[in-house]
């Protein structure tokens, strides 16, 4: 018999959505691009290929049942492991999370298939989608992004440019700048042509907070992170700091929550003590056990202590 997967993760404090309930729709890192910041690590299959990656039918029940369980929740999310989009039942995926729940649906996506009918057709029923655009030419998006050569960057633009044109909800387009490849002014000011043909209702910037699958991706300060963002304009702004109200899974006992989170993103003891509801001492306590054990390790990046699934 082949053992389930667990498809459903969090609440997890989301700087951008609140508590966010995440669906995740493609085994770790299958994507269609193998980013040089991703928390994730190196992608380990790098395809264009839409496929039924996890059973839909196991994602909808196991979402309705999480929706019995918790509360707090603002967003259902679907991001995860991989590129969502890369699911070949998408549309049927959000129609159902649709029939379970009012809750507003968001999908995190490298925007880089958005061009694709079937992937359009299927975003268009979300109420939010947040594609990423980190290169204003070939080269830098070919450095950063390390794409499948089946993809271009015009063709990526072009796709955005066309999905937000036909799509009635909200389109948040983020940035991601990493010293050293992508975060000269007069590459933030090229970005800002390439975002006015996209017309998303915000940009929003960020940096290199978690370890990154290269270790030569470095975040920017946070005050060079605000000027540049004032160069795109009033739309244009930092990615907020995760609120300290953030939503709690009720689900399991405390290692099991902390595996959960720590096999999406590398966290920190604030990271846990948030998601968990308990304070820092606390989560202190229990991820230097988990390391004891064995289950988790660590990684300093930027001063910060990162625990990760080894």
């Amino acid at each position: 018999m082949r053992e389930r997967g667990v498809y459903i993760y969090g609440p997890v404090a989301s700087r951008r959505l609140g508590g966010s309930l995440g669906v995740d729709l493609v085994p770790r890192k299958v994507c269609d691009y193998d980013c040089i910041y991703c928390q994730l690590g190196r992608t380990t299959r790098r395809t264009v290929r839409r496929e039924a990656y996890v059973p839909a039918d196991e994602v909808l029940e196991q979402l309705e049942s999480r929706l019995e369980e918790e509360s707090g929740i603002d967003y259902i999310t679907l991001a995860g492991s991989g590129e969502p989009t890369l699911h070949s039942g998408l549309a049927e995926i959000i129609a159902g999370i649709r029939r379970l729940s009012a809750l507003p649906v968001a999908v995190i996506t490298n925007g880089s298939l958005l061009g694709d009918d079937d992937v359009a057709t299927a975003c268009a029923l979300a109420d939010l989608v947040i594609p990423s655009l980190d290169a204003a030419d070939e080269a830098t998006f070919q450095a950063v992004n390390r794409p499948c050569e089946d993809l271009s960057l015009e063709d990526v633009v072009g796709g955005m440019e066309s999905f937000r044109k036909g799509f009635h909800g909200e389109v948040w387009l983020e940035v991601m700048l990493v010293e050293g490849y992508n975060a000269r002014e007069d590459q933030v000011r090229r970005l800002g042509a390439l975002i006015e043909r996209i017309s998303p209702q915000k940009v929003q910037l960020n940096t290199v907070v978690r370890p990154p699958s290269d270790p030569d991706a470095k975040p920017l300060e946070e005050a060079e992170l605000a000027r540049l963002a004032a160069l795109l304009g009033a739309g244009a702004g930092a990615v907020p700091p995760v609120s300290r109200s953030s939503a709690v899974s009720s689900l399991g006992s405390r290692e099991q929550k902390v595996l959960h989170l720590v096999r999406r993103r590398p966290c920190t003891a604030d990271d846990v003590a948030r998601a968990l509801g308990i304070n820092y001492t606390e989560a202190m306590k229990l991820l230097v056990q988990m390391e004891v054990d064995g289950r988790l390790s660590s990684t300093v990046q930027e001063k910060k202590t990162f625990y990760i699934v080894p």
